[in-house]
């Protein structure tokens, strides 16, 4: 109270507010003009505005006959922007710019206004009482040249005239061509476009005005709007002491909506809990992108009806590979557009369920397969990968949530349901995105998902894990001649960089006989296993003639003593070892005149060089010889890197052999 009294009210004033000419006053100012200089005595000719665009142009008279006029330089002016025969011709846009020959006016432009006008307001006082009136907008007006425009494109339309005297017209044939339908992300870019924008603002028309003097009878009869009507209520100023201020402090509760917003990653889960079900699932799967049934079921209240919750799961969501992911068109709401690149919703939501739905295919994608496919920007692509993989080096893109074996098998009839929904959305975005059926059949033979990776041991223990098993087999069914032994055999990691290998891999079923039988015994497939590798990892190409043969001479050069087998094997079993060894079965082609039989090939041996491998024995597949620089734009296709040159050669030349500027895989030519 002591800091109220020392600092005493010395004069109240009322304060008034008027709208009469609230959406129709304009502050015109002059930046380029001295104050000491106004434009009150220059005659004005005419005056035009755009009101949306708050543009507006004063023609302004200037004195030819005053003694700081250049009379010479403002005929030449004139000239050239009307020319030599335009005088009277009429002013205006369409005629003479310069009516009297000789430079008589000015044009002052208005510049964009790029300030808010919301806390700008004209006051007047009178009387002791202030009236104040919101502003619609600030003008600065500037000397235009747009007539040096004008003479410049008069003299060449001038000099396209003379030269089209000059030269005969010559009848030329006519090419008639038809523009391609434009694309949703062309038509972005154009609405966006500066050139688009500047054509939308030409195509407002000038409404021409008339200019009063501010000392004119009109303007003292506009003044009066600038005061305010006191029969209206103006109830904003009739708040009690009390009320105003509550507006002016507003109690604490309402500041908790005033917080920072939490990161776009990261769930209240105080939040949360205030929600309904189906809202709590919506929240998680926006936020998660890719969740588990498992993982959401932790995330929600412990009475949660898992029944109701997989109900609600199933409206914002859809599976893939076990795992739930949020649906396009929640991520993507309609009316919206990218943050990258201004595409349309619609057409993210499209781009996005087709890299959805190669993942419930594959396991592993290409990125140029997918931009190929969906044609988005670059930015939009791999905002769309990061929701739901990984990247993986020479690989491509992994899912990133793991098989979830668990919820298929516990909910059959839900994947079946999800199983037809994917059918029926892939024959859509078949037809908008014109998938071929022989696409959709390359990509539905992929396998979807990853088997696990078998380690290399060494020959002792895998010797005695063989053993292990073969012992564990016997003992449960002791009464049977012939067992089956299961065989895992990583066929996934042969090159398969988006998927797309061609080499079949042998069925991993092995027929073996009781060890009675000494042919087919432990020892002997052993022994076999150890004589594969070691000429695949030397001839990295064998054909099924050359290791029957091979083996043959192995058996013929050592003693009974020193090997365990006696008996003949059969083809059957050859495959099969040279399957477990990490070798593969080729569907290759062979040349005109070439014996055609089994091929068998190292596909993999841990190196980097592994991808170019599988690539390779992919291209001989479709072809009986390749040439270097098509492996290597094959490569940088695949992975995105352009391989050296040396390391597809060091390849070819383990692989295969060089013949007229070409290469053949060893074995294939007759003479090789």
């Amino acid at each position: 109270m002591a800091d109220l009294d020392d600092d005493p009210v010395e004069h109240e004033i009322d304060v008034y507010l008027s709208s009469s000419l609230a959406e129709n006053l304009y502050l015109f100012q002059y930046p380029v003009r001295p104050a000491s200089l106004p434009y009150d005595n220059v005659p004005r000719l005419a005056a035009r505005i755009k009101p949306i665009q708050q543009k507006v142009e004063l023609e302004l008279g200037i004195n030819t006959q005053g003694p700081n006029y250049a009379k010479s330089k403002g005929e030449q002016i004139a000239l050239n922007v009307d020319g030599s025969s335009s005088s009277g011709a009429g002013g205006g846009e369409d005629g003479a710019m310069f009516e009297s020959n000789v430079m008589d006016k000015q044009i002052l432009i208005s510049d964009p206004n790029v300030v808010s006008m919301k806390q700008y307001a004209v006051g007047l006082f009178k009387n002791g009482e202030l009236h104040i009136t919101p502003l619609h907008g600030l003008i600065q007006l500037k000397p235009g040249f747009t007539y040096l425009d004008k003479a410049d494109s008069r003299q060449k339309s001038e000099n396209d005239g003379d030269l089209q005297e000059e030269v005969e017209e010559e009848a030329k044939p006519v090419t008639v061509r038809f523009s391609r339908p434009e694309s949703e992300e062309a038509k972005a870019r154009r609405l966006a476009s500066y050139e688009y924008l500047h054509k939308q603002q030409q195509q407002e028309s000038w409404i021409p005005c008339e200019y009063h003097h501010s000392q004119s009878e009109l303007s003292e009869a506009e003044k009066v709007n600038l005061f305010s009507n006191r029969s209206q209520d103006f109830s904003e100023f009739h708040s009690s002491a009390k009320d105003y201020i509550s507006m002016l402090l507003p109690p604490e509760a309402n500041k908790t909506e005033e917080r920072p917003a939490l990161p776009s990653n990261v769930l209240s889960m105080t939040q949360l809990k205030t929600m309904t079900i189906s809202d709590q699932i919506k929240a998680l799967l926006i936020n998660a992108k890719v969740i588990k049934y498992s993982q959401l079921m932790a995330l929600l209240p412990r009475d949660t009806d898992p029944a109701i919750a997989l109900r609600s799961l199933q409206q914002v969501a859809m599976l893939v590979q076990g795992c739930w992911m949020v649906k396009s068109e929640i991520l993507y709401p309609k009316d919206t557009c990218s943050a990258h690149s201004g595409i349309p919703a619609e057409v993210l939501c499209r781009g996005r369920d087709y890299v959805v739905w190669r993942f419930t295919q594959n396991r592993f994608i290409v990125r140029k397969d997918i931009s190929s496919v969906i044609k988005l920007p670059a930015e939009d692509v791999k905002d769309i990968l990061q929701q739901m993989s990984k990247v993986r080096v020479n690989v491509g893109w992994e899912f990133i949530m793991e098989y979830d074996k668990e919820f298929i098998d516990k909910h059959p009839d839900v994947v079946q349901r999800q199983n037809m929904l994917w059918d029926a959305k892939y024959q859509q975005l078949a037809k908008v995105l014109k998938i071929t059926k022989e696409m959709e059949k390359k990509i539905k033979a992929e396998a979807i998902v990853e088997k696990p990776r078998r380690r290399r041991n060494s020959s002792r223990s895998r010797t005695k894990s063989e053993s292990e098993r073969t012992r564990a087999h016997s003992q449960s069914e002791p009464s049977d001649n012939e067992t089956n032994v299961q065989m895992e055999v990583d066929n996934n990691q042969i090159a398969r960089v988006n998927g797309e290998s061609n080499c079949v891999p042998m069925e991993i079923s092995v027929e073996t006989h009781s060890t009675n039988d000494n042919a087919t015994s432990l020892e002997v497939k052993m022994e076999l296993r150890n004589f594969i590798q070691e000429k695949l990892y030397s001839r990295y190409v064998i054909s099924l003639s050359d290791l029957k043969r091979l083996f043959s001479i192995k058996l013929a050069q050592i003693s009974s003593s020193e090997t365990s087998i006696t008996g003949g094997i059969s083809e059957k079993l050859l495959e099969e070892t040279v399957v477990e060894v990490g070798g593969v079965k080729l569907n290759n082609q062979w040349p005109v005149n070439s014996k055609e039989e089994p091929m068998y090939a190292l596909a993999k041996t841990g190196d980097k060089f592994d991808v170019i491998r599988g690539i390779m024995l992919d291209m001989f597949t479709k072809q009986c010889k390749i040439r270097n620089a098509a492996l290597k734009q094959q490569v940088e296709l695949v992975t995105g890197e352009a391989p050296l040159e040396a390391d597809t050669k060091r390849i070819l030349k383990d692989y295969c052999v060089h013949k007229g500027m070409v290469w053949y895989l060893k074995g294939t030519l007759p003479d090789t």
